[in-house]
């Protein structure tokens, strides 16, 4: 049990540091409305995000969820805030009415708050897993056993405690902050303190346990692009990745399903005889592969799919029971098939209907809308054949175009929630006729959108005026080059290079922000045509700048390219994130272009952007006027 309440607390530093964050905020300035006020914006920060940690504990610690999810956050501090209100109000109570008069009492202050602590968790542990599961499921209460392991714990927990206090306090070097490291370790202990406690009194009643467990699980596995610090930074960036809809909505009702979205990866998330679906691009192909092999070796049916497995399926069967080529809309369901018949194929290669896609409209219009918000598609594919892009060869070069009454339906079912959204479409414009009509429709739902679009927008007015009419407020667009590019003699996309200004001039008077995506790398480039590139951002001065370095991924002309000319020298698929230098280039230095390009994308991005304007501003601005220094200890 200690060894999963640690598993557990280890995938919960971030919310661990969260409760350190709160309690290191300096609110002096705040003094002269007095102590209590104080106390209560501190008291009523920390009842909030401990209720929210604790309700996802109990998720865990009863498997009724696998990850702890930053999007139950609100209902589950608004379920339980209440519990832990008291305990902080009680708790706090006692200390300013027992250690603050009475100064021969202040030594023993460290072990009250051990005591305090361990006995709040028991408590608040008690009534929190009765309000969430005990009462609604009818179960009946039963006194849980606190055998010898139980107060062993607690006391290893009080004692280490107690010494982190007395330790940090003989810590007396310049500016060493003391007190926030104290925070944390205390904040750290507090939460094991919880989960033990959760996990002990669960034991006692295996009912909701078995409430959760279900012998049909399909596992839905996303992983994690870059490492740990992705998982961090994703925490409250991600969105749903729309394959999870695609595979719920194709599979039987009778499955229970868990869902990884790049989260840091823990060995108490493998479990034996479930299906999994692993979902693959290049650059964290490595992270899949791994998943794969340590699930298939617990004894699970593992499936991969997506754009890298697609390219290299017999790669990938090195790792996995099964593959799916291509879009897992035209053959999901004969997987499951197969799978609970015991004649799962090797490959599958999908070819999605149109009874495929209203299959999986119908399952999101009974999802929640986060999820709609999250798989709003208008049109898949593009209209353009770009080189160095793997849509062409993931779509077969087609364009196929989601129904205008299907689209409208489904934004009718979020807009109460949500007031902007997101169309995940590769180019909203790779049909402009269609694109007309969509942004008709749009007008009367006045809501705000973003998307991906062509440059080739910027020449029609009367469709910019509708864009902007039916909400329209950024689009990403990928320019790749500078007009001055010898690129451009490719055709194409870049036959319009000599138009980007003006283009871009007439969105931009739309109102219409505009995030602009550039490629270096190109054989003709050199760091002179770097330096053009950046007088080009300059003059365009787009929202957002993004600067990414040729990259040949599979599935792409350039790929098929560099291959037959023998000049990729770098086939660890983890640097095809397009920030490294993976090909042998005729005029640039492969060291200097590594070692150098994230101060070059920064530079752009600060540079020749409105937010870059803003970012450096900010950077100057702060800690000029110490703004701050008021914000923590």
């Amino acid at each position: 049990m200690i060894n999963k309440a640690l598993s557990i607390l280890n995938s919960l530093l971030f919310p661990v540091l969260v409760l350190s964050m709160i309690e290191a905020l300096d609110l002096s300035f705040l003094s002269k409305f007095g102590f209590i006020f104080i106390f209560l914006i501190t008291a009523s920060l920390k009842t909030y995000c401990m209720s929210a940690i604790g309700g996802g504990i109990l998720e865990i610690a009863s498997g009724e969820d696998l990850v702890f999810r930053v999007r139950g956050w609100n209902l589950r501090a608004k379920k339980f805030w209440q519990g832990f209100l008291a305990v902080i109000v009680m708790v706090s109570l006692v200390d300013f009415f027992l250690f603050v008069p009475i100064a021969s009492l202040r030594p023993w202050r460290p072990v009250y708050f051990s005591l305090a602590a361990m006995t709040a968790a028991y408590v608040l542990a008690r009534w929190a897993i009765h309000q969430k599961y005990i009462r609604p499921l009818g179960i009946p209460r039963r006194m849980p056993r606190l055998g010898a392991s139980f107060w062993l714990v607690a006391f290893l927990a009080c004692f280490w405690e107690v010494m982190a206090v007395k330790g940090l306090a003989l810590i007396h070097t310049g500016n060493f902050k003391g007190q926030n490291i104290e925070s944390f370790i205390l904040n750290y202990i507090h939460v094991f303190e919880f989960i033990f406690c959760s996990l002990y009194i669960l034991d006692d009643h295996p009912e909701i346990k078995e409430k959760f467990n279900s012998s049909k699980e399909i596992f839905l596995v996303n992983p994690i692009f870059a490492g740990p610090l992705n998982g961090i930074v994703f925490w409250f960036t991600r969105s749903y990745p729309p394959f999870f809809v695609v595979l719920k909505a194709l599979s039987p009702k009778t499955y229970k399903f868990r869902e990884f979205d790049q989260v840091i990866w823990q060995d108490r998330y493998y479990k034996s005889k479930v299906l999994v679906c692993i979902t693959c691009f290049t650059s964290n192909s490595y992270e899949a592969y791994k998943i794969a092999k340590e699930f298939r070796k617990r004894g699970a049916t593992v499936v991969m799919g997506g754009p890298h497995v697609t390219f290299f399926p017999q790669e990938a069967l090195a790792f996995c029971d099964s593959v799916i080529i291509g879009p897992a809309e035209g053959v999901w369901s004969q997987v499951v098939r197969d799978h609970e018949n015991g004649m799962l194929k090797e490959q599958y290669k999908g070819c999605a209907t149109e009874a495929d896609f209203q299959q999986v409209h119908e399952e999101l219009l009974s999802s929640p809308p986060y999820v709609i918000k999250e798989f709003l598609e208008t049109m898949r594919g593009c209209k353009f054949q770009c080189h160095f892009c793997t849509i062409p060869a993931i779509g077969g070069g087609q364009v196929r175009t989601q129904p205008i009454n299907d689209v409208i339906e489904l934004i009718k079912k979020v807009r109460p929630y949500y007031k902007s959204v997101v169309f995940v479409d590769n180019n909203i414009y790779a049909d402009p006729g269609y694109a007309k009509e969509l942004f008709v429709a749009l007008k009367p739902l006045k809501i705000k959108w973003n998307s991906e679009c062509s440059i080739d927008i910027g020449k029609n007015e009367e469709i910019l005026k509708l864009a902007r009419e039916s909400g329209c407020r950024g689009l990403g667009i990928g320019y790749e080059i500078s007009g001055q590019s010898s690129e451009k003699d490719q055709g194409g996309k870049f036959a319009m290079a000599q138009k980007f200004r003006e283009y871009t001039k007439n969105i931009k008077k739309q109102g219409i922000n505009i995030k602009a995506q550039f490629i270096f790398g190109f054989d003709s480039d050199n760091l002179r045509t770097l330096f053009q590139l950046w007088k080009f951002c300059f003059s365009i001065m787009p929202n957002k700048t993004v600067v990414s370095l040729l990259t040949p991924l599979p599935g792409s002309v350039v790929y098929r390219e560099m291959l037959a000319q023998d000049r990729i020298i770098n086939l660890n698929w983890r640097n095809y994130n397009c920030q490294s230098l993976v090909i042998r280039h005729p005029q640039l230095n492969h060291a200097l272009v590594s070692y150098f390009f994230i101060f070059i994308n920064l530079f752009f991005l600060t540079t020749t952007s409105t937010i870059g304007f803003l970012l450096l501003a900010l950077a100057v601005i702060l800690p000029t006027h110490g703004a701050g220094n008021w914000i923590f200890r």
